[in-house]
């Protein structure tokens, strides 16, 4: 079996050595953070190794990626996408299966990390891929967008902010011919509707839902619907998407007309609907 194994790399790892020196004085010089951060470095190099040891003692073929490195060759070329890190490792790896190749999340580091989308741990990794064959697995949908009547960026598997860049700035925007001035609008798929836009307050879709939700921000009484479709027009001069998060943003400008439909889905490997209850169970609906 070809697999590719995409890693994350820890904060010590990344910026203990920081030119920034804000950073570095606050990683390496505070004796509580440095000892944290420390700890956390070596709970995942702990985690790769003991992954890279598993699937050599299954006679795997292993080629390991850092999460900035990944193309689309190294996914195309695996029978199985394994990402180590947490969901944000796991959602950048996503952007890049863009068939049925399935992908196995494994959380680096459990104790600060919630890792939705990771089915196993370092303990359990072993356990969970001598057995991959019988474990349950979930398509999850994604959406997938269109600027101009032209393919755009990566299948979304979370959520999608349309904003400008600036957080103190107004968002300009027109859905369904009406016009909307607030802090923009954010739009998440059945997996991502347990993430931010829980956090605004949306109840979860069903997980295997081919629909999304989505709700205007920073608007009293804020309206919010699901779709399986939806066309948002600019307003705003250096409006900017926001596709899963951080690391990933595309213009959209004044003018210009972005359209959001189901597309390709993604097969997860492990028992989501589990984690989920799990999850949702800690926040209980005020009566």
């Amino acid at each position: 079996m070809k697999v590719a194994l995409i890693y994350k790399k820890s904060v010590w790892e990344l910026f203990s050595n920081s030119k920034d020196s804000n950073v570095s004085s606050y990683i390496s010089g505070k004796a509580k953070a440095r000892e944290a951060f420390q700890e956390s470095h070596k709970t995942q190099q702990n985690t790769i190794q003991s992954v890279k040891t598993t699937l050599s003692t299954f006679g795997a073929e292993i080629n390991m990626v850092y999460r900035s490195e990944i193309t689309e060759s190294v996914i195309k070329n695996a029978d199985l996408v394994i990402s180590v890190g947490g969901d944000g490792t796991f959602l950048e790896t996503s952007h890049y299966i863009t068939d049925n190749t399935p992908i196995l999340g494994v959380n680096s580091d459990p104790a600060r990390s919630i890792g939705f989308f990771c089915s196993c741990t370092a303990d359990s990794f072993e356990e969970t891929f001598g057995d991959i064959e019988k474990s349950p697995r979930t398509d999850l949908s994604r959406f997938s967008l269109k600027i101009d009547e032209i393919s755009v960026g990566p299948p979304v598997l979370n959520d999608l902010l349309f904003a400008n860049p600036n957080p103190a700035a107004t968002t300009r925007y027109e859905v369904e011919g009406k016009t909307y001035r607030n802090s923009g609008i954010l739009l998440s798929t059945a997996a991502g509707s347990t993430a931010w836009s829980f956090q605004e307050g949306l109840d979860p879709l069903p997980l295997t839902s081919d629909k999304f939700q989505f709700i205007h921000r920073g608007t009293r009484e804020s309206f919010s619907g699901i779709t399986s479709s939806l066309k948002i027009d600019s307003l705003t001069r250096k409006g900017t998407l926001f596709i899963d998060g951080e690391h990933y943003s595309l213009p959209l400008c004044i003018g210009q007309s972005l359209h959001i439909q189901c597309g390709q889905s993604i097969n997860v490997i492990g028992d989501l609907e589990l984690k989920r209850l799990q999850f949702i169970q800690q926040y209980p609906k005020s009566s």
